[in-house]
């Protein structure tokens, strides 16, 4: 036996004789003798000073363990108890926190320094168990005196409709709270009947997904799904199968084509169905999926792959209750020979409200003379569409946006304007890439801008300053509170005319544009114009005073710098 042993085996005897001077003029040996003494020592001197009623040094001890002993419950047990003594009760629950997250479990600490813990029965428990339990004990007796467990005194009514408002995470969480809470919302289909598995952090196992199923007793409306280990061949025929009342189906990670379609071909009532661009399906399948449910009121196609060989699809031949369509075709090339036709299909959409086409066809123009007239279109969205589109027979359009669509001008006249158009009133227009005639842009905007609220126009080159300047002069943006002139002829005359018009201004976008810090001035010192945002990215003629000066002032952000294709960061303030 070494002599730090025999010392500390020689204070352990005095410490039972009750003589804590003599105990502690040991244990002092002990600590002194070693540069690193062993958390026995310290804790023998903790209980010493503790007896000898000197809790400032016994203290000190005790958060020595702690820090240099993080993974043994000795020190945490020991300080938690001092705190206790001097009535510090909510630092003692800090300190059970900290050593519930540092302790592993099945500390085997207890048969060393047990016999000082005389306060407490510890020869049934370990330690990790001792310090979960004092954990417990003093948060009961750190809450208030009257506390009760709510689910015991709320009617099941008032219960159940407080925990309606939280949201699926929220309820994973809660059921962990007690087995008297689990076994109380397992029991309650109701707040299982929207299921989103997109904000869990890592993979969610098969077993889980079909736990959650079953609490839901084929109840769930609306299921989001990601991040699932579950193998998707199987998971979307089973979640149809357990999920009859499904209504909303998000998926936003893959999926095979044939579960897919087995899965929308069983549910009976599904009205919304949305894939992101993380889910790749093809042609075929978008086809079966339209045909197999007539019910949907939504459908979202992120990312639709060609067919191989190339073939037209077979679309269903009505839709009746279709109000939201989005088609996303990844087309292998820009050639319009290369875009599969969606004609077929738009003329079976006769409740269509919002439509959005990427790299699309047709060889009629929309909507078709004699057919669906879209009466109820007030959203139209087309992105490198190969079509003509007649917007002066869509009156009901609120929301045009337009990204290389040059067939849809081909039947506008190129004469001088006639304001005699049949009236338009939309409310948010956007058209980019774009090579036509001021008249053309005008005719397709029309007369009627008391309601055009965004207006968009990028990448337009053949737009020269003075045709900006005369769309200001006709009203064209006297009510916007969205401006984006990006990449076009912008002058500091064009916003010249713009400032004294435009009085409900609150976001404008000037990126790649010719305008100088005289425009900026402008724009941020013009009195009743309270903008919030302001893009000037890649303006080389604005000065770095004008920058300043519009950073300045308070409540707008100003982007600015060079753009990331340039290799400069973008200021954002």
């Amino acid at each position: 036996m070494d002599s730090s042993e025999l010392l500390r085996k020689l204070g352990r005897q005095e410490y039972r004789r009750k003589n804590y001077h003599g105990a502690l003029n040991f244990f002092n040996s002990v600590i002194s003798h070693d540069k690193n003494p062993a958390i026995e020592a310290l804790d023998n001197r903790a209980a010493t000073y503790e007896k000898l009623g000197d809790l400032h040094a016994a203290l000190k001890d005790g958060r020595r363990m702690v820090s240099e002993y993080k993974s043994s419950c000795t020190g945490y047990l020991r300080t938690g108890k001092i705190l206790r003594l001097q009535d510090k009760d909510e630092t003692a629950l800090g300190i059970y926190n900290y050593g519930l997250r540092n302790v592993p479990s099945g500390d085997p600490c207890f048969q060393v320094s047990g016999w000082l813990l005389d306060c407490w029965s510890t020869h049934a428990h370990s330690f990790d168990k001792l310090l979960n339990q004092m954990h417990d004990d003093l948060n009961r007796a750190c809450g208030p005196r009257k506390a009760r467990d709510p689910l015991t005194v709320l009617p099941n009514e008032i219960a159940e409709m407080i925990l309606s408002h939280f949201d699926f995470k929220q309820i994973v969480s809660i059921i962990r709270v007690s087995t008297q809470w689990r076994d109380y919302l397992t029991s309650k289909p109701g707040l299982w009947t929207k299921l989103d598995f997109s904000a869990a952090k890592t993979i969610i196992p098969g077993l889980a997904i079909q736990k959650y199923l079953r609490y839901a007793r084929e109840a769930a409306t609306e299921v989001v799904t990601s991040r699932l280990l579950f193998q998707q061949e199987k998971f979307l025929p089973h979640l149809a199968r357990f999920c009859r009342k499904l209504e909303t189906l998000y998926i936003k990670d893959g999926c095979s084509n044939e579960s897919l379609i087995k899965a929308v071909s069983i549910t009976g009532n599904l009205k919304s169905l949305s894939l992101s661009s993380d889910c790749a399906v093809t042609l075929d399948c978008v086809s079966q999926v339209l045909g197999h449910c007539l019910t949907l009121v939504r459908a979202e196609f992120h990312y639709i792959l060609a067919p191989h060989p190339p073939r037209p699809p077979l679309w269903p031949r009505d839709l009746p209750k279709l109000q939201v369509l989005t088609l996303n075709y990844e087309t292998p090339s820009s050639s319009s020979s290369m875009m599969p036709p969606i004609d077929p299909l738009l003329e079976h959409l006769p409740e269509i409200c919002e439509l959005k086409l990427s790299n699309w066809s047709s060889n009629r123009t929309i909507p078709s003379p004699g057919k669906v007239e879209m009466s109820h279109l007030r959203t139209l969205t087309l992105i490198n569409y190969q079509g003509e589109v007649s917007l002066h027979s869509l009156p009901s359009v609120r929301f045009v946006q337009l990204n290389r669509c040059p067939l849809i001008f081909r039947r506008l006249s190129t004469s001088e304007f006639k304001p005699d158009l049949r009236v338009l009133g939309f409310s948010k227009f956007s058209i980019s890439y774009a090579e036509l005639e001021p008249e053309k842009l005008w005719q397709l905007i029309g007369t009627n801008v008391e309601e055009l609220t965004h207006l968009s126009i990028t990448h337009c080159t053949t737009l020269l300053e003075v045709d900006l300047i005369k769309m200001v002069t006709m009203g064209y943006m006297d009510q916007l509170g969205h401006l984006d002139l990006s990449h076009t002829q912008v002058t500091d005359n064009v916003i010249e005319s713009l400032v004294p018009r435009a009085r409900h201004l609150r976001r404008v976008r000037l990126a790649a544009t010719k305008i100088t810090g005289i425009s900026v001035k402008a724009l941020v010192t013009q009195p009743g114009m309270e903008l919030v945002h302001l893009d000037v990215t890649d303006c080389n003629n604005i000065s770095a005073d004008a920058k300043t000066m519009a950073r300045r002032k308070e409540g707008l952000k100003v982007l600015s710098g060079m753009s990331a294709y340039s290799g400069k960061k973008i200021r954002f303030e």
